[in-house]
């Protein structure tokens, strides 16, 4: 009977650690994927940027 009570014990540790795990590696995950789209998009904006002010100059220099 004891065996049986270990074995459930240890399984349900097993499930709470996997969980655990589980839910650090998704944080971690999510983390690193905010961290890789700010690059991206400050280099996008400064595009986007440098575009409206060409398109403001040339609005500016119609007659």
């Amino acid at each position: 009977m004891d065996f049986d009570i270990v074995n459930i014990g240890a399984f349900a540790v097993l499930i709470i650690v996997y969980l655990t795990v589980r839910q650090l590696l998704k944080r971690f995950a999510d983390f690193t994927e905010n961290i890789g789209d700010s690059a991206y998009h400050e280099e996008e904006i400064k595009t986007l940027q440098a575009k409206i002010v060409v398109l403001e100059e040339k609005i500016n220099n119609k007659p």
